[in-house]
């Protein structure tokens, strides 16, 4: 009864497709509380990397076997794609419905976030449980020095195995992201994020080349959803939205792009990354105002705390709860909400670090879209505090956390600057060796440093001001009740 009750409150926080057999449901409910559950981490920190994965193979290879849930199943056809060179080919699952391709999806990049969690993890050869090492333990010709094992209660000191008795705990991250791509019947967006996720991991890993390319193919994968057959929105070469198309644009399209955009910032290309935000944001404050208000349309969501849950699983032990509606595929034109305006606050506080670090001339620039950042962040905060408005928030949060920082940064190196100055012509000599004009400089460069430090105890007392927002006071647990 115990067990009963827990899986059916599994089953409400992580629903599975109610096509699937009894046994695949129960190891994806599993895999999904193993990692994102705070009650599952290890010594309630760590997440249990290993056991997630397990759980998340097994459900994958019960989908993909015809002896279980993987009836009827038809390879892909080749498409002549990066993913053919690899040997990795998905499957045809048009014809199964949408919940089992939805938690079919699930599986899939539930694993490639194992194994990129588990990149550069080993274990002995055959094994397929027990203990797991970090290659950097494992001596052989590429580790010559390796670093001992931690001393362990139960074990003792432990000596590892060699190179040659181990093998990597989990495929790489390519062979899931790629199945998604390569599988007929995912939707745009189920596809897109597959080739975002692993463009960041090609990114985390130094394959620059790999992850343009990418890039460039999750684009006319966004591409590929406009409506009406419409093209061209995006330069794909750049990454620019055209002007003159934004009444075109789709969730899809605006999420590729800053996407396009932060993946050069991080590689320090400004100068690609900064006209790709700026294309994104006029065509975010192009987007038509929400029919249901700028909250959006909001669903009705049960309590989640004290006995409620238990209650809720008693209830869906009898009348079991229908399978969630899907979310969009994200080939429509959002709306202008909270959320959206959350995001343009991202964009603008991307935009002012890309001009302040590009010339000392546009210094200024960036440190006036900053400013206007924390201004748009803090006014949407607070307008998400007085309707009790969750979506986006955190993401907000962050950019507001972000603006003050890069502001405080800013104003800082500016104050610096000017103090600098300032001694320069101290020790100079003026106009023609004869000292005229050095004190008014002077002058000038106080005032200059002057306004900046007055600018760092402004923006001290504005992060007094938004603590509410940024550290906001959680009310204490009420036990049961």
């Amino acid at each position: 009864m115990t067990i009963g009750i827990q899986q059916t409150k599994f089953e409400r926080d992580y629903p599975t497709p109610r096509d699937w057999s009894f046994w695949s449901r129960w190891l994806l409910r599993n895999a999904k509380f193993t990692e994102f559950s705070e009650g599952a981490k290890v010594h309630q920190v760590l997440i249990d990397w290993v056991k997630a994965g397990r759980y998340y193979l097994s459900v994958l290879e019960r989908l993909e076997s015809e002896d279980y849930d993987g009836k009827f199943l038809l390879p892909s056809v080749a498409s002549g794609s990066y993913a053919d060179s690899l040997g990795i080919a998905g499957f045809d699952i048009s014809a199964k419905s949408e919940q089992w391709r939805r938690g079919y999806y699930e599986a899939l990049m539930g694993a490639g976030r194992v194994a990129e969690n588990l990149d550069g993890i080993c274990r002995r050869r055959g094994e397929t449980s027990g203990r797991v090492y970090s290659r950097e333990n494992i001596p052989g010709p590429d580790n010559p020095r390796p670093k001992p094992l931690p001393w362990d209660k139960k074990r003792g000191q432990e000596t590892p195995p060699t190179a040659d008795e181990v093998e990597d705990a989990f495929p790489s991250p390519e062979m899931f992201y790629m199945k998604v791509l390569t599988t007929n019947g995912f939707d745009t967006r189920q596809r897109l994020d597959a080739a975002m996720a692993y463009a960041d991991w090609c990114d985390f890993k130094g394959l620059a080349e790999t992850a343009e390319d990418t890039y460039h193919w999750a684009m006319d994968i966004a591409q590929s959803g406009l409506p009406g057959g419409a093209t061209a929105v995006i330069d794909t070469k750049t990454g620019v939205i055209a002007r003159g198309r934004e009444d075109e644009v789709t969730e899809n399209v605006l999420k590729v792009c800053t996407a396009y955009a932060v993946h050069h910032a991080k590689a320090g290309n400004v100068k690609q990354a900064l006209p790709i935000f700026l294309s994104v944001l006029r065509a975010r404050k192009n987007l038509p105002p929400s029919p249901y208000g700028v909250i959006g349309k909001k669903e009705l969501v049960q309590q989640d705390e004290g006995l409620w849950p238990y209650l809720y699983s008693l209830k869906d032990l009898i009348i079991e709860r229908p399978f969630p509606t899907p979310p969009p595929s994200g080939n429509e034109r959002p709306y202008h909400t909270l959320k959206e305006a959350c995001e343009e606050v991202g964009l603008m506080t991307y935009i002012g670090e890309i001009l302040f670090a590009t010339s000392d001339s546009e210094r200024q620039k960036g440190l006036s879209w900053t400013r206007d950042s924390v201004e748009a962040a803090e006014a949407v905060m607070w307008v998400m505090e007085e309707q009790k408005e969750e979506e986006g928030k955190e993401r907000c949060r962050e950019c507001l956390e972000t603006g003050l920082q890069n502001w405080k940064d800013m104003s800082r190196q500016m104050a610096r600057l000017a103090a600098q100055k300032e001694r320069e012509i101290e020790n100079g000599h003026g106009w023609l060796g004869l000292g005229l004009g050095k004190a008014r400089r002077i002058a000038e460069a106080q005032r200059e440093k002057e306004r900046w430090e007055e600018e760092n105890v402004q923006i001290q007392l504005r992060k007094e001001k938004t603590l509410p927002l940024t550290q906001p006071v959680k009310p204490l647990a009420g036990g049961w009740l």
